[in-house]
């Protein structure tokens, strides 16, 4: 595995370093390895502006750390913590700020024994990172597998599968998410959308790349998905502040909108981030369709 980051990733390296440190101050004794995957690993990180209309909206990649963790008992909800843990550490330390212009930082945990069986099936996700991530941290204790080489035919057929599934599903939790808007119910119009959004966002990871992690976080599982295409980063602008609410009460739907009596949005930011998702549901359907129809020798 590399071990020197790209010469156009070099711009985020003391930040890197910063973040290594932080993890390792909170769960050293617990990580076998710190990889830096993605754009930033690759060198095709995007951070840009576009205008439409009259609003001059910003995005760009976030920073993607796979931590391996020693043993699966880490997962779970040992790993919750150690990940919540983590990630306070990062946001007192200024490391990982919604408003803040740096990359944000998407940390994905996984244990080393669960990464060697995927590797050993030819789990392309894995795979992918293993050839193109950066090892930013080795305890020095255990190896990666090898990694196996899953043939193109039988990759588009799970491909195929996965995205009739999880595509169709999220068609229908959008169609969803209007009528209670329409009846002025708009919290459960928000945990429709959430849904919708989440199932997009499992579409592309898992025609693309194979892997779906377990969890609800649109944040992160739109940071991973990032990666097999920039014009993702579009979809939820971070320019104003406005947008970033919005955003963050999208992301808090799937538990807040259901259980919270106090979770309020508006039918404007509702509506928001219907027009945002309506661009999603566009965007995933045409990436993943032109993946799954690709010829072997087009990979």
């Amino acid at each position: 595995m590399k071990t020197i980051l790209p010469s156009r990733s070099l711009i985020i390296k003391e930040k890197l370093d910063d973040i290594v440190r932080e993890i390792l101050a909170v769960a050293e004794s617990k990580l076998a390895m710190i990889i830096l995957f993605g754009s930033y690993a690759r060198g095709d990180w995007v951070q840009d502006e576009y205008v439409k209309g009259h609003i001059t909206y910003s995005y760009q990649s976030d920073l993607d750390i796979m931590l391996v963790l020693k043993k699966g008992k880490y997962a779970g909800n040992q790993g919750l913590r150690i990940e919540e843990q983590i990630e306070k550490r990062l946001e007192h330390k200024g490391l990982r700020n919604a408003l803040s212009k740096d990359p944000w930082v998407t940390l994905v945990l996984e244990p080393i024994n669960m990464v060697n069986i995927q590797l050993e099936k030819g789990h392309y996700f894995f795979s992918d990172i293993k050839n193109e991530g950066i090892l930013l941290y080795n305890s020095g204790e255990f190896q990666l597998a090898e990694a196996k080489e899953l043939p193109w035919n039988e990759r588009r057929q799970i491909a195929q599968k996965d995205y009739e599934h999880w595509f169709g599903s999220a068609k229908e939790f959008f169609v969803e998410c209007k009528y209670p808007l329409e009846r002025g119910n708009y919290s459960l119009s928000a945990f429709l959308l959430h849904q919708a959004t989440e199932s997009f966002y499992n579409a592309i990871l898992l025609v693309f790349s194979g892997y779906k992690p377990k969890l609800h976080n649109i944040r992160k599982l739109g940071s991973i998905a990032g990666n097999y295409n920039e014009a993702l980063w579009q979809i939820f602008p971070h320019s104003s502040i406005e947008q970033r609410k919005s955003f963050r009460l999208l992301e808090e739907a799937y538990i807040d909108a259901r259980y919270e009596q106090d979770y309020k949005i508006s039918k404007e930011q509702l509506l928001y981030l219907i027009e945002r998702v309506e661009e999603l549901k566009t965007l995933t359907e045409k990436i993943c369709l032109e993946k799954i129809n690709k010829g072997d020798n087009e990979i």
